[in-house]
């Protein structure tokens, strides 16, 4: 209901409010860093003040995840580590399920780093390994 609407552009054009006047002190932490009066740390505020008489554009937003930059830590041979840097025998990683490859940001296009270069060490090397441990296992 449109009360609801009212309500809520209240309170939002209030936390708005309070945030211009008083950036530096509010009860929570600001997403980014610093405080907010917001409870979910949102510190800018714009196109205020919110009217339900205002104009709006309203679109379907579907969640997804266009890349993640976090993953298993692994070394120029792919090969899984642990948390003290020791190689988990016969664990690969490549892609998306590694991370660090591009240290905390990565350029466009960048990404086919992980699934082309790093995806055929990591087969390479798991041919390697599993080579080796059959010969073990036929010695």
């Amino acid at each position: 209901p449109l009360a609801n609407i009212e309500a809520t552009f209240k309170d939002y054009n209030m936390l708005a409010e309070k945030q211009a006047k008083d950036p530096e002190n509010g009860p929570y932490d600001a997403y980014g860093g610093g405080k907010s009066h917001d409870k979910w740390g949102k510190k800018f505020f714009h196109n205020l003040p919110m009217e339900t008489s205002d104009a709006f554009h309203v679109a379907i937003v579907t969640p997804v995840i266009h890349y993640c930059m976090g993953g298993l830590k692994i070394n120029g041979g792919a090969e899984v580590m642990d948390a003290s840097d020791k190689v988990i025998g016969g664990l690969y990683g490549a892609g998306e399920a590694a991370g660090g490859i591009h240290g905390n940001n990565r350029l466009g296009g960048n990404s086919l780093l992980d699934c082309v270069v790093f995806g055929r060490v990591s087969g390479r090397s798991a041919a390697r390994f599993f080579t080796a441990q059959n010969i073990k296992y036929i010695e």
